[in-house]
């Protein structure tokens, strides 16, 4: 991805591919459980499981981008999409952003950790350790549709400091 000519050309979010592979496999659900009508418990099962891909497919096909780095003020500042609406972050109400590598189940899965400080908490407050304070947004892969590597690359290009603590 090209984003050499403005701040504001970063953004991330789900692929559209994965998007409509999830609607289209809700939508084989529910088609096969009104076929098992005859099967309660198979008609319950898979209407349910249609229903949650056909949200999870509409959660990755509206909220779009999940995260983008635009400018704020001649700033640059994180803009983080979710469904409670969308969120602006400028470079002195981030606290901290991590790269993180964890083990799950025989392999290892990456993740993209924000911590936003809330609305009314100073931008320069003397804490040892954590603070309450903050807010924890945690991407992953899945969540931008791009390598978490090359998202912190860009972060780090836009002005962020990005903490990489992979193993």
């Amino acid at each position: 991805m090209d984003n050499s000519a403005s701040v504001s050309t970063w953004a991330w979010s789900p692929s559209r591919a994965a998007g409509g592979a999830l609607a289209v496999g809700g939508v084989i659900l529910l088609v096969a459980a009104v076929i098992a009508a005859s099967d309660p418990a198979g008609l319950v099962l898979m209407g349910i499981a249609g229903l949650m891909l056909l949200g999870f497919a509409a959660h990755a096909l509206v909220i779009r981008p999940r995260l983008a780095v635009t400018s704020l003020d001649g700033q640059p500042a994180v803009v983080i999409r979710s469904l409670g609406g969308t969120h602006t972050y400028p470079r002195d109400r981030i606290e901290r952003i991590r790269l993180l590598d964890f083990r799950r189940i025989g392999r290892r899965t990456g993740q993209l950790e924000f911590d936003f400080l809330n609305d009314d908490a100073p931008t320069t407050a003397i804490v040892d350790g954590l603070r309450d304070d903050t807010r924890l947004v945690v991407f992953g892969r899945w969540d931008l549709g791009a390598d978490l590597s090359d998202v912190a690359d860009e972060l780090r290009r836009a002005g962020f400091v990005v903490d990489d603590q992979r193993a």
